[in-house]
């Protein structure tokens, strides 16, 4: 056994009591920043974000402001914003714009939804009957917002019936959206950088790289500066690559080299995991802190990564019974009732 010298233990000692003096014994040691892509990480706070009450908007953003995110990625919500023909209330997306601005954060904003009676499907998600007034409305969103955003994502996953409506053959009906959208942007800001929207994991017909491949046949090459993936990988992680969320990613890339865009960046524009537990098919706290740990790790790594952007910022509620409602524990900084949970820890300055 060794055993210590009485020199050494009075030095121990003095030592213990003079860190416990200045109060350093309890404070731990600062841990290293996790790897994050070059062009940095942010949060997405989803469509609850625009509803929230400035306090709780102030809290939450406070929350992303203590972390070393860069970006915020915000929703221009034409269905909500477009109160009639040409009338236009901005209140909503001016509020969380100008909150994220005031806090140093890059806003990417999400324009997306349509008005209901310009819509063509029975849904908001679906596209707009004519594809010129999604237009005139992008123009408007990049005048109203000139100096204060210059990075578009134009709709979000349409690739999920249920975000674009139902309608028949997605992929040539969102081509022709980013068609229309894309000069309509770029008359406005000729460096904004255009987005082509996130994409959800998925297999089949409407998977990534099935859906990239539709754009390219239906003519989106030259309408979009970068492509966007959502690469979730709950519940069971990165090497457990679910529904291809992660393998994909490459496979996009090798598609958009192949049509000449193989030097556009992919953005990651949704990704996390929801906190409901492994009983309702999510994850644990912990889990969830290490899968964003290691997808942004996994994200730095790639030559042609873009901004990650981690859903969501706060769980959207806190009693047992919405357990079952995975969709209710995405929040990465914190639970519903404000408690911090670990990946604030993770990620905070």
């Amino acid at each position: 056994m060794f055993r210590m010298s009485r020199l050494s233990l009075r030095t121990l000692i003095t030592g213990l009591i003079l860190a416990v003096t200045l109060g350093f014994s309890t404070v731990p040691s600062a841990s290293a920043a996790p790897l994050a892509p070059s062009a940095g990480y942010g949060f997405s706070g989803g469509a609850d974000l625009l509803a929230l009450s400035q306090g709780d908007l102030n809290r939450e953003l406070d929350a992303v402001a203590a972390t070393g995110a860069r970006w915020l990625r915000v929703g221009v919500d034409r269905s909500q914003i477009e109160t009639g023909p040409g009338v236009y209330n901005w209140s909503t997306s001016d509020r969380v714009i100008n909150a994220a601005r005031a806090r140093g954060l890059t806003v990417l904003a999400v324009i997306a939804y349509t008005p209901l009676l310009q819509g063509g499907g029975l849904l908001r998600t679906a596209p707009p009957a004519n594809v010129n007034d999604f237009a005139v409305f992008t123009s408007r969103a990049a005048q109203r917002y000139q100096g204060r955003v210059s990075n578009w994502e134009i709709w979000n996953e349409p690739n999920l019936p249920l975000f674009f409506g139902n309608v028949p053959n997605p992929a040539l009906k969102y081509t022709q959206l980013l068609r229309a959208a894309y000069p309509a942007i770029k008359r406005v800001q000729p460096r904004a950088t255009v987005i082509a929207a996130g994409l959800s994991r998925q297999i089949g017909a409407l998977s990534p790289p099935a859906f990239i491949n539709a754009m390219y046949r239906y003519g989106a090459k030259g309408f979009f500066d970068a492509a966007a993936m959502h690469p979730y990988t709950f519940p069971g992680g990165l090497r457990a690559n679910q529904e291809n969320g992660i393998s994909d990613i490459a496979v996009v890339h090798g598609i958009m080299s192949r049509n000449g865009d193989g030097g556009k960046k992919i953005w990651f524009t949704e990704f996390g995991a929801p906190t409901n537990g492994p009983r309702f098919g999510g994850n644990t706290p912990i889990q969830q802190r290490d899968q964003i740990r290691d997808t942004l790790a996994f994200l730095a790594r790639l030559p042609y990564s873009g901004p990650a952007f981690i859903y969501s910022i706060r769980d959207t509620a806190g009693d047992p019974q919405s357990l079952a409602n995975r969709e209710t524990r995405f929040g990465a900084l914190l639970t519903y009732d404000y408690k911090r949970k670990p990946t604030f820890d993770l990620l905070r300055r």
